[in-house]
């Protein structure tokens, strides 16, 4: 994850038959690039660490339903803060020029929701992501990373009845924990002298988000569309390194070394629309970093499935069956309002049910045997006389 993102730092001193002199500033002007970079990664990943969003659909109490998502995001770097290079070899080189100004990463998640009484749900969130084996940012440079993420969120619906929208607040905890490694040759010379010197690199990362969020939904037909809000407060770290050590005492190593934090508070607009088919859900999002560095142009879009079956023999609650009989007065099958939902459909077939079993009138009042009516436990003969 974020493998992208992290390549085209690697090429400011790893494309091939580079030179530079060695001096006492480069290494000077290396952290400084290092402090560029780890600040403007890091809020990005701190952005990416608080996307928690779910389906905007209820789960009934005691089931279980599985969902998956794979989408991307992009992150800005703000090139008018790069570091102006000291050592003239590497001023020459124009560095700044090698970075674009925004970078795009993919993002892969995975959510497992359990149904909760009084219409909660909660959910177990998680990713990971591995560059293949043999990866190489360019022909002369190899990177091998990861990054990892586990998160919970829980949530709470009201509304969503008599044509109202559904209204789902929730509160999410997200862990993101990653690493990136790289390793290339660098020819430098000095005085004359010149050698390839092994360059060894990292970029680690290590953030936790706890966020609350609001999003409204509203069906029509098939369709859901959905808007939203979210805060998120961030807290972590991200630290880069990079570093050429000559195989000779004549070179001094070249070192560059730093890290941040991300900034603490930061907000979101979340929107999107989910499909209900008949096999599966299909539901995209949309998120926009509202406030903070980078805001309106640091954003993730995610698409993904969400299967309407629900794993569990978890029969529902009361609540749910009271739900559903509101719902009754306001829902029609196709040619009305809206379709049910999987959760109404549910809770509604248990209502019908009970309904029919109510009404139905015994065997005895039509001429029924007199060993059904026995059978019949507590149920009085009923004679009728001519």
């Amino acid at each position: 994850m974020k493998k992208t993102a992290l390549a085209v730092a690697l090429l400011l001193l790893l494309g091939p038959a580079r030179a530079f002199a060695d001096n006492p500033s480069m290494s000077a002007d290396l952290q400084n690039m290092m402090q560029w970079l780890a600040h403007e990664m890091v809020q990005g990943i701190a952005f990416d660490a608080g996307s928690t969003f779910d389906p905007p659909h209820a789960i009934t109490d005691h089931r279980l339903a599985p969902d998956i998502s794979l989408g991307g995001g992009h992150v800005p770097l703000n090139k008018s803060t790069f570091p102006t290079a000291q050592t003239p070899a590497l001023a020459a080189y124009h560095p700044e020029n090698i970075f674009p100004s925004s970078v795009l990463f993919p993002n892969l998640a995975v959510h497992l929701r359990a149904g909760l009484p009084g219409r909660m749900d909660f959910a177990i969130r998680g990713a990971d992501m591995t560059t293949p084996p043999g990866y190489k940012i360019s022909p002369n440079t190899g990177g091998v990373g990861q990054s990892n993420s586990i998160g919970f969120s829980l949530r709470k619906h009201v509304l969503g009845y008599d044509d109202m929208p559904l209204v789902s607040f929730g509160a999410n905890y997200n862990h993101v924990y990653g690493r990136f490694l790289y390793n290339t040759t660098l020819n430098i010379n000095t005085n004359g002298f010149s050698t390839d010197a092994p360059v060894n690199g990292a970029i680690v990362w290590n953030v936790n988000s706890f966020g609350l969020n609001a999003v409204a939904s509203q069906t029509f037909g098939k369709w859901t569309p959905f808007l939203g809000v979210g805060y998120n407060y961030v807290t972590g770290s991200i630290r880069t390194s990079l570093q050429a050590v000559p195989d000779t005492a004549l070179i001094d190593p070249i070192k560059g070394e730093a890290s941040d934090h991300p900034e603490q508070n930061n907000a979101r607009v979340v929107f999107g629309w989910q499909h209900h088919g008949n096999w599966v859900h299909a539901f995209t999002n949309g998120e926009v970093k509202a406030i903070g560095i980078g805001a309106g142009k640091t954003w993730v879009m995610q698409t993904g499935l969400s299967l309407p079956f629900h794993i569990g023999t978890g029969g529902g609650n009361s609540k749910a069956d009271s739900f559903a009989s509101r719902k009754t007065s306001a829902v029609r099958d196709n040619g009305g309002r809206r379709e049910l939902t999987d959760n109404e459909s549910e809770a509604l077939a248990r209502v019908r049910a009970k309904r029919r079993s109510e009404m139905t009138p015994h065997k005895e009042m039509f001429g029924g045997s007199s060993e059904q009516s026995e059978s019949s436990q507590g149920t009085p003969t009923m004679i009728f006389i001519q």
